[in-house]
């Protein structure tokens, strides 16, 4: 660490310049945002980055509203989204998600969402969710900024569509799921333990005609979208969102289906269904309760 270059840009324009130069001169970067993951590997020697980047100096860490959107930056911690009203009030299946996060205080005031998401690691919490909010990530690079739909940016196992000298900006969550009525369940092995499969489900609000949302984690290598058919929340039981899931979950090539020393492919499997029906279940629970 001590022989490594640090710097700290004023804006995700200088980081993606930083970034650049490092390329040109054929470096090893290291980018570090909350750190909880990038300082355990620098201190167990699991790499050895000749520069290190570090974006704590960057205005990211602040949650937007307007009419149309809530946009959170990519330093926004997990203890902000507790914490912000906005959130509570107009997202709270993220809120869910970061109130179950494994970990204390420490880690939620030092984890950020946009490092879950550059982590893109199929077992954790963030991915899943993200997708199920249709979230439209801001990446800022050499050649400027892109927009990139978080279905899109997870492209496999701890690879997110970020180039060499890209960083995420922040996440835009778009007005269409604001205010939807939603459900978030994992199954975890022990209190301290990664997620084994996660799911997050959105319905639709009142009347709406649009579909539930329902996007599972650990199960293939990226956060899994699983088509329900359309149906009054009321008739979304047990046997039909498990069907949806199973056929999901079987279209799917072996070789990216995921397994770990948590649990293997076929557990994952077999248990996604229930994992689903769950967060589906406490969806339907916090649309009655709205009533």
């Amino acid at each position: 660490m001590s022989r490594c270059r640090v710097t700290f840009p004023g804006s995700p324009a200088d980081a993606a310049a930083a970034l650049l130069r490092i390329a040109e001169q054929g470096g090893r970067p290291l980018v570090i945002g909350g750190g909880t993951l990038a300082v355990p590997w620098l201190s167990q020697g699991l790499v050895a980055p000749t520069d290190v980047v570090d974006l704590g100096r960057l205005a990211t860490d602040r949650i937007e509203e307007s009419a149309e959107t809530v946009r959170i930056g990519a330093m926004v911690s997990y203890q902000q989204l507790i914490e912000s009203r906005v959130v509570a009030a107009r997202l709270p299946l993220l809120q869910r998600m970061a109130r179950g996060i494994t970990g204390g205080i420490q880690i939620r005031n030092q984890a950020t969402l946009g490092g879950a998401a550059c982590a893109a690691r199929p077992y954790s919490d963030a991915p899943g969710v993200l997708v199920a909010l249709q979230v439209t990530m801001a990446v800022e690079g050499s050649t400027g900024r892109r927009n990139v739909p978080a279905q899109d940016f997870f492209v496999g196992p701890e690879r997110p569509a970020l180039s060499a000298t890209e960083v995420l900006v922040d996440m835009a969550v778009p007005g269409s799921v604001l205010d939807r009525p939603s459900g978030y369940y994992k199954l975890k092995l022990g209190e301290s333990s990664w997620p084994v499969v996660t799911a997050a489900c959105l319905l639709p609000r009142g009347d709406d005609q649009q579909g539930c949302n329902l996007v599972l984690g650990g199960v293939g290598d990226v956060p899994l979208v699983v088509p329900v058919p359309q149906a009054d929340p009321g008739e979304l039981d047990r046997a039909r969102v498990s069907r949806a899931v199973a056929e999901r979950v079987e279209a799917l090539p072996p070789d990216r289906l995921w397994g770990d020393v948590r649990a293997d492919r076929d557990y994952r499997r077999r248990v996604a269904g229930e994992v689903a029906y769950r967060a589906v279940r406490r969806a339907v629970e916090s649309r009655e309760g709205a009533r």
